[in-house]
């Protein structure tokens, strides 16, 4: 009797080990043809929530109604981006890209393979770095610059450590805007205006107008005299060191520009003649800046450069969005032991417009304020009589020699005033640095051209998950709770297995 129970026993435990095995080999037989199948097929699961290695459906229906090839270049081995798992979504973003017949992609090193990198740079304007794309259609093309394919948000633990709290995936919406924008033909335009003797796009600011190409901006010039009004398609309009005043007509354009939410700089170079810019000042005093007949000089030999109107000013830090967008990496600049300097430059003031009291009214540079040895505020920068109406020297107090003010009530409309026009022209030296790079800052303030490119696609978060720790005692239990009592499960189930497979 018990020799047949044992037999049944047996026999159960030989069918419930049969099924087992069929069910596994049942799983095999299936899983490895889809995995091998969609291998071939180049098929992607994504599983992320927010799909993040899929391209979305405004690039793909874009895609499917292109009926003009894009060339597509990425300076980089695809190769090397697919081994870094920080990068995982542009590579697969950019190997969708490349599968559509509409686009014609290119990967390469620029090391290695110059030769391309100068067929689509051939000037040198787009200042191209490794992990860049460039989007060509005919003669328009676009810079995505490879920063611009993720943004990171970082927190700081208890030890002062940087950790990535949130991180997104925002190449998609670049790449597919830029291929947009070349076959349109779009374009962010930055107009220099011309007519009043100011400096010129060809004969002053040929180095500058590189350094805007590479930020994806178009310059052109504008005569206001002739045209009706500010072009639709100014992003920015530019009155570089003009040696006489606007006309009331040209006032009356500009201010209209102004009302829609336009930006203008003035770069104004001090002028030695009688001239009075009452239209300009206008213009500047209704956005709460006032401008000096002066031209500023350094009476502190070791603040300035060969002479007295070349001199170490400061960078005015400030907790406002409006100013930390514009000085905050160039502050980071001067603590690494760069300074900045201004030279042949006139100052300017806080004017008291009683017509908006919502200006947001900010300097960027001034001069340097020392310290006596009582500790007491010295300043030794001297506004000079200068030109215009100008009667007596400007002494006492840190001069305002860069200013920018915004006005709520106008749309947003941004001002930006240089108290200089010839630091950015082609006689630019390397202590300008500074300047210089606020100034293109600036500009990216006053009008983001990467909005230009926006498609509306959302940005792709990737999901962090963390667990945090506070002590010994919960890192062990943690431990013992992660790891040890699911192996202990699983010598138990083991041993249960084993028993029943042996009874």
């Amino acid at each position: 009797m018990e020799q047949n129970q044992n037999k049944v026993k047996n026999l159960k435990n030989r069918k419930f080990t049969a099924y087992a095995a069929l069910l596994s080999a049942l799983v095999l037989a299936v899983a490895i043809p889809i995995n091998l199948l969609g291998s071939r097929l180049n098929v992607i699961w994504d599983m992320t929530p927010a799909k993040m290695y899929k391209l979305s459906k405004t690039t793909t229906s874009y895609l499917d109604k292109l009926d003009e090839t894009v060339d597509f270049y990425f300076l980089m081995d695809m190769d090397m981006l697919a081994t870094n798992n920080d990068s995982i979504a542009l590579y697969y973003t950019l190997k969708q890209y490349s599968e559509y017949d509409c686009i014609n992609f290119v990967d390469f090193d620029p090391n290695n393979e110059p030769k391309i990198l100068e067929e689509i740079n051939p000037d040198g304007t787009l200042q191209l770095t490794i992990g860049d794309i460039v989007i060509r259609h005919g003669e328009n093309v676009k810079r995505v610059p490879g920063k611009y394919m993720y943004t990171y948000k970082y927190s700081t633990d208890e030890n002062g450590a940087q950790y990535v709290e949130e991180a997104y995936f925002e190449g998609e919406n670049h790449i597919t805007g830029a291929i947009d924008a070349v076959v349109t033909g779009r374009s962010t335009k930055i107009y220099f205006l011309t007519g009043h003797g100011e400096k010129t796009l060809e004969n002053d600011y040929t180095m500058f107008n590189s350094n805007l190409a590479k930020l994806n901006y178009v310059a052109d010039e504008l005569n206001l005299s002739t045209a009706e009004s500010v072009p639709e398609d100014a992003a920015i309009v530019i009155l570089a060191a003009p040696q006489n005043d606007l006309t009331n007509d040209e006032t009356r354009k500009l201010n209209a520009y102004l009302d829609k939410g336009g930006n203008v700089s003035f770069l104004m170079s001090p002028n030695k003649d009688d001239v009075i810019y009452k239209n300009i000042e206008s213009i500047m005093e209704s956005f709460g800046i006032g401008m000096d007949y002066d031209i500023v000089a350094e009476t502190n030999p070791s603040l300035y450069v060969g002479d007295k109107y070349t001199y170490q000013v400061s960078l005015v830090a400030s907790e406002s969005d409006l100013s930390a967008h514009l000085t905050n990496e160039l502050i980071e600049m001067t603590d690494k032991g760069y300074y900045a300097f201004m030279r042949n430059c006139r100052s300017f003031y806080r004017y008291n417009s009683p017509k908006d009291s919502t200006l947001q009214v900010e300097s960027l540079i001034q001069t340097v304020e020392s310290k006596d040895e009582m500790g007491n505020p010295v300043y030794t920068a001297v506004g000079e009589a200068y030109g215009g109406n100008a009667t007596e020297d400007i002494t006492g107090y840190a001069l305002d020699l860069v200013m920018h003010s915004m006005s709520p009530a106008r749309n947003d409309a941004k001002i930006l005033v240089f108290g200089d026009a010839n630091f950015i022209d082609d006689t630019t030296e390397e202590h300008m640095i500074i300047p210089v790079n606020l100034m293109l800052a600036a500009i990216t303030w006053m009008h983001d051209s990467s909005l230009d490119l926006d498609m509306g696609i959302a940005d792709k978060a990737k999901d962090y998950d963390y667990m945090k720790l506070n002590s010994e005692t919960a890192a062990t239990g943690t431990v013992v709770l992660f790891v040890v009592v699911p192996f202990i499960v699983a010598l138990i189930g083991l041993g249960v297995w084993l028993k029943r497979r042996y009874s």
